[in-house]
């Protein structure tokens, strides 16, 4: 009998201790929450002041613009003082390929780029850019008679080993609309590469599309959240705000794409329409065509530009 009343106590004993342990262990572990709670609590303001000096410093950070106007002589007009013709020039890559090359049309090479900026340059043309010409066509910039725009398409490495070379040496400006997940690829720029450009002045950055789709096949939703997605990345890339522009890949576009890409802010959106001199009195910002440079000489396009009636 004793002996049971003796196991009795210590189980009692026991679970005395067990539930001590337990209630200790409690408290401590409410004391690391609260002590974590008023860390985190204490860390929050200076994480949303980093982030929002982050923000303020991409929006503040703008790339002073090249006036490439300033040093134009020749008359200037606005819009509807003269009729003039914007021929806008597209190139794709750039380098020394085989004529086997699946993609050997769309190559340039250094020397034949800069024949083709260097002809125009004689001939009296200033370069500007597609922001330029946005101005232009709403009336707030005044364009001489003789202008012309480069764009790149896909992002190539040969834009920046090849083509960028010949922007610096000249001093002109160019547009490369980029395929976002394109860039750090093998064959394509980075967006170190990308930013260099960007910085210098001479080269503006847009968007040709998140991937290379053929844009009549998304859906309204898909489409403006590519769109959006791309044009952000680009900015928070360069660290600036940029002029939403975009080039169609393969051109392809019908009248929904054009509405729902305004919607979200892309009043300039340029096509491929090989061969069309954009004329100033009929221009449309979202129906720009262009010309293929990639293959032709200087001589060349200066044909095809004064073959175009005003």
């Amino acid at each position: 009998m004793k002996k049971k009343k003796g196991n009795k106590l210590i189980i009692i004993v026991i679970v005395l201790l067990l539930m001590t342990i337990a209630i200790v262990s409690t408290i401590k572990n409410k004391q690391k929450v609260e002590a974590g709670t008023k860390v985190q609590n204490e860390m929050s303001p200076n994480i949303v002041e980093e982030n929002t000096a982050i923000e303020n410093e991409i929006v503040e950070d703008k790339i002073t613009d090249i006036d490439f106007l300033a040093n134009v002589k020749e008359p200037k007009y606005y819009k509807n003082e003269k009729n003039i013709k914007i021929p806008v020039i597209i190139y794709h890559a750039f380098g020394e390929v085989p004529k086997s090359d699946v993609n050997y049309s769309l190559f340039s090479t250094e020397e034949r780029f800069e024949d083709n900026v260097k002809t125009l340059l004689d001939a009296g043309y200033t370069f500007i850019n597609l922001e330029e010409v946005y101005e232009y066509n709403n009336g707030k910039l005044a364009l001489p008679e003789k202008v012309c725009v480069i764009t790149m398409d896909d992002g190539w490495a040969g834009c920046y080993t090849e083509a960028y070379k010949v922007l610096k040496k000249y001093n002109v400006p160019a547009t490369i609309f980029i395929v976002n997940y394109f860039i750090n690829a093998e064959g394509y720029i980075t967006w170190e590469q990308a930013k260099e450009m960007f910085d210098s002045g001479l080269v503006k950055i847009h968007i040709h599309g998140l991937w290379h789709n053929d844009c009549t096949t998304l859906s309204e939703s898909t489409l403006k959240e590519q769109y959006d997605t791309a044009h952000k990345e680009i900015e928070n890339r360069l660290g600036a705000s940029i002029q939403r522009i975009m080039a169609y890949p393969a051109g392809s576009h019908n009248d929904n794409t054009i509405k729902w890409l305004k919607e979200i802010g892309f009043d300039v959106q340029v096509l491929t329409k090989y061969g069309t001199v954009n004329k100033s009195r009929t221009l449309n910002m979202t129906d720009i065509g262009r010309i293929r440079g990639e293959m032709a000489t200087g001589r060349q396009l200066l044909n095809v530009i004064n073959a175009a009636g005003v």
